[in-house]
């Protein structure tokens, strides 16, 4: 079963998000604690995560924001991320990789052209764009294989 947020903690991380936004240097202060607080639970990475992705009637500021303060989280914590927290935003952030806003895409992943990938299929090598969602997560190759002329993501692996 995948994970689905508790309405009211989402509403609760989206007015904290909100919140941040304010100029105000005492509301900024709160939210700063409200945020250590909640990075002592790792479900709260799931909300960030969930609004990033999946809230696409969020304001783009917001969405991003929460994206920010998840990558993060991810590079401060990550070692101490459960698996099923830790899947469920690799999972997140690769099916939403190709988010119509700019904004998004850009908060989610970088895409770059450095890496040679080897397809499993028939052992072509070949440099291709890499996704990497998040920038610290997971990194797949989104080549095409020369035989199938389809995009391979389980069937290139990266060449080191």
């Amino acid at each position: 079963m995948e994970w689905q947020p508790d309405e009211q903690g989402l509403q609760q991380v989206l007015q904290l998000l909100k919140d941040s936004q304010s100029p105000d240097t005492a509301t900024q202060r709160a939210v700063q604690e409200k945020l250590e607080q909640l990075n002592q639970f790792p479900d709260f990475n799931n909300y960030l995560i969930f609004v990033l992705t999946s809230l696409k009637s969020e304001d783009e500021p917001t969405r991003s924001l929460s994206g920010l303060i998840l990558k993060n989280n991810v590079k401060a914590h990550y070692q101490n991320f459960p698996p099923l927290v830790a899947d469920f935003i690799k999972r997140e952030c690769l099916n939403n990789i190709g988010d119509p806003s700019p904004l998004i895409r850009a908060t989610i992943g970088k895409r770059e052209r450095e890496r040679v990938c080897v397809c499993v299929c028939c052992e072509v090598s070949q440099d291709v764009w890499v996704v990497e969602p998040l920038q610290v997560l997971v990194s797949v190759c989104v080549g095409v294989c020369v035989n199938q002329q389809a995009e391979g993501y389980s069937s290139f692996s990266f060449k080191f």
